[in-house]
């Protein structure tokens, strides 16, 4: 397992060692999200279909996480996101890792690393991850002024449309 800054990790500045599964941490160190890709982590978050699009100087959020790294930016791009191997997963998870000349298949593998998808996700409780999670943790980032903003205006759209009063 490393850890990082979501800057880097966007940058790419780490060897990548087959990670599989990774953990996005608020400013103040709290989980907020796990996510696993069977295929290539940075791609799942940047690359087609992924949690952000960014080109260049524009950075647009496609999910929740990714949305509230939005929201924060540029603080969010010094936020930690930990990248984690299928070994990384089972020992957490109180398993045995797997010799390093054990074979498997892709099947295998897609199968075991959305296994402990749960099971990190079980034992962590990210804030944001709805699915699969028993126990959602508390969101204890700030809000953002865009965050507030936006609130603010739903409130006044709830009202209008639920709390007119009739003339």
């Amino acid at each position: 397992m490393i850890e990082l800054s979501f800057w880097n990790f966007h940058e790419q500045n780490y060897e990548d060692e087959n990670y599989c599964l990774y953990v996005m941490k608020n400013g103040l160190g709290d989980v907020l999200y796990v996510g696993i890709s069977t295929d290539d982590v940075w791609g799942r978050w940047f690359g087609w279909g992924g949690h952000m699009m960014w080109d260049g100087n524009v950075i647009y959020g496609e999910s929740p996480v990714s949305a509230k790294i939005e929201n924060h930016l540029p603080d969010s791009l010094n936020w930690k996101i930990q990248l984690w191997t299928l070994n990384d997963c089972l020992i957490f998870c109180g398993g045995k890792p797997y010799a390093p000349k054990f074979k498997m298949t892709a099947g295998e593998y897609h199968n075991a690393v959305h296994a402990v998808e749960i099971l990190v996700i079980r034992k962590l409780s990210p804030a944001l991850n709805s699915h699969l999670n028993l126990n959602p943790g508390k969101d204890t980032t700030p809000k953002s002024e865009n965050e507030l903003k936006r609130e603010k205006f739903v409130d006044n759209v709830y009202d209008d449309i639920f709390n007119k009063k009739n003339k």
